[in-house]
């Protein structure tokens, strides 16, 4: 009897795992139109539903339904800052399943410029935009990394010199080169968050016509 496996994926968006990094110094102020691309590395398995082809001595093909547990694709997400003015600026969050791929989801949170405290957080949805509870994102740099060690650490955006130190139960490596968040890389016990790609300028507002 011949077996055939097919697995379906269920796309978890995980961003909720890894929006919980605050900056402990002064909070820092990105410039609008920089951004910087990240891909997420699930350590959490869940549940998928496997379906396996079976082919009798007489060619007659069944199908059966069973449920394993596997880790899920990577998810890529797009920080950038697109607006912004001498008090506040927005911070984007764009979801994808390829770094150059269509949005899942668009989250746009206002911070204080003087706080870092979120000022109002939307998700664009469907039938228009949706208030969301207060993300605790914030960007980070080198000082607000207490007992920072400093060293070289290597992503798929290249090698660079970061600080790496705990923050908030995370380990993560923190560059003053890097726009938006100034993250490196990210371990939490859930997964692994990595710079795949910067820039300085070249932000999109997504939400800008909603």
């Amino acid at each position: 009897m011949r077996r055939t496996r097919s697995v379906c994926f269920v796309l978890g968006l995980v961003v909720p795992l890894v929006l919980v990094v605050h900056a402990v110094a002064q909070p820092a102020s990105p410039a609008v139109g920089s951004q910087a691309t990240y891909r997420w590395t699930s350590s959490v398995s869940q549940p998928v539903t496997v379906l396996v082809q079976q082919r009798d001595a007489g060619g007659r093909v069944t199908w059966s339904a069973v449920e394993e547990r596997a880790s899920p694709p990577p998810i890529f997400m797009t920080y950038a800052v697109v607006r912004g003015d001498a008090k506040s600026y927005t911070l984007q969050i764009v979801t994808h399943e390829q770094p150059d791929g269509p949005p899942l989801s668009v989250t746009q949170v206002t911070v204080d410029r003087a706080s870092g405290k979120a000022l109002r957080s939307v998700i664009s949805r469907p039938k228009g935009l949706i208030d969301t509870p207060e993300s605790g994102l914030r960007p980070m740099r080198e000082a607000g990394v207490p007992q920072g060690t400093r060293e070289q650490i290597s992503v798929p955006a290249g090698t660079f010199a970061a600080l790496r130190g705990a923050v908030q139960g995370a380990q993560v490596w923190v560059s003053d080169q890097v726009p938006v968040l100034g993250l490196v890389k990210g371990v939490w016990p859930s997964g692994t968050l990595e710079l795949v790609r910067s820039a300085p300028t070249g932000a999109t507002d997504l939400l800008a016509s909603k």
